[in-house]
C-alpha cells in the first residue's frame, strides 16, 4: 500500500506486562481508560475494534519474543492520514496513559503511547508493537478450506523485522521461499497465513512481516517449532545464531491467541461496571 492509501486496512497491537502482578493495573486502565477513549475517537471511521487476551507464554516461549498481556485489533474503513490537514494529526482529544502505565509494560520513556523508535530487548524494554497490514491476508501457505467447525485453534501472531542491513527482499527471500514451507508441511500445523507489514502514513515502523500460524495447542506448537527449530533453514545473513534467527524482542516478537476477543468493543463495551 502505498504512502497516504485510502484503502481499508487492518491493524495489531500488541501489549505486555512485567508479570502477572500488574494486570490489575494494566487491565484497569484498559477498560477504565482506554477503550472509551479509542471508541470515542476511532468508530466514526474505524468499523471493527477488538481486544484479545494473550495465553500463557508456553514453555520456550521467549525464545521467540512472546508478549504476554493482549493483542488489539482495528479494522479501518479509511486511512486517517489522507485526510490530516496542513498541521497533520489533530485530535480533539487526546489519549491518557500515566507514568505508571508505561512502567507496567516496559515501555521507553517516551511522550508518545506508540513510539515508532524501536528499543525492544529480552531482558529491558518490551515496546508497544504497532502495525498496519493489508485488509485480507496476502499469503496463504495452508489450511485455506479450516472453517470454524474443525475445532479450537491455537493462533500463534509473528511481528518481526530483518536485521539491519538485509532489504525486505532479501530476507522475504528466506522467509516466503525457505522457512514457511518448511513450517507449512508439519503435521501439527493447521493453517499458515502472512502478510507484508504496511507503512501507509497513519501506522509507520520498523516491521516487515506479520503471519499467523495455527496448532490445536501449545504442545502442538512445541512438537512443531521448539523441538524442531534445528532443523530449521538458517539464512545466510542471520547475526541471530538459533531459531528463529531473529533475535527475540529485538527484531522477532510473538503472541498466543484464541480465535475469539475477549472484547468486541464496538458491539460489548458498557462503560467501567463492577459487579460489586
Amino acid at each position: 500500500m502505498a504512502i497516504g492509501s485510502d484503502a481499508p486496512f487492518r491493524s495489531y497491537i500488541m501489549n505486555c506486562v512485567r508479570d502477572d502482578s500488574d494486570l490489575p493495573a494494566a487491565y484497569r486502565w484498559l477498560y477504565k481508560v482506554h477503550v472509551e477513549d479509542s471508541i470515542s475517537k476511532l468508530k466514526p471511521y474505524c468499523s471493527s475494534y477488538c481486544t484479545y487476551r494473550a495465553l500463557p507464554v508456553p514453555p520456550s516461549g521467549e525464545d521467540y519474543g512472546t508478549y504476554n498481556w493482549i493483542m488489539t485489533e482495528h479494522h479501518w474503513l479509511i486511512n486517517p492520514s489522507k485526510y490530516w490537514g496542513p498541521e497533520g494529526r489533530i485530535n480533539a482529544f487526546g489519549e491518557r496513559f500515566s507514568p505508571e502505565f508505561l512502567e507496567i509494560t516496559r515501555q521507553p520513556p517516551s511522550n508518545e503511547l506508540r513510539n515508532t523508535n524501536w528499543q525492544g530487548t529480552r531482558e529491558g524494554y518490551h515496546p508497544i508493537v504497532y502495525i498496519a497490514a493489508p485488509l485480507f491476508w496476502e499469503k496463504d501457505f495452508k489450511g485455506s478450506i479450516r472453517t470454524l467447525a474443525d475445532g479450537p485453534n491455537y493462533r500463534w501472531l509473528i511481528v518481526l523485522k530483518y536485521p539491519e542491513g538485509v532489504e525486505r527482499k532479501e530476507g522475504d527471500e528466506w522467509f516466503m521461499n525457505k522457512l514457511a514451507p518448511q513450517i507449512a508441511e508439519l503435521p501439527q500445523v493447521n493453517r499458515f497465513i502472512t502478510s507484508q507489514v504496511l507503512n501507509n502514513g497513519f501506522i509507520n515502523g520498523p516491521w516487515d512481516r506479520v503471519a499467523e500460524i495455527w496448532f490445536d495447542n501449545s504442545k502442538k506448537w512445541y512438537e512443531a517449532i521448539v523441538s524442531n527449530a534445528d532443523k530449521f533453514e538458517k539464512p545466510s545473513w542471520a547475526k541471530y545464531g538459533v531459531f528463529p534467527y531473529l533475535e527475540p524482542y529485538v527484531d522477532f516478537t510473538s503472541i498466543f491467541l484464541l480465535d475469539r476477543p475477549e472484547s468486541d468493543h464496538f458491539n460489548q463495551f458498557q462503560g467501567y461496571i463492577t459487579t460489586r
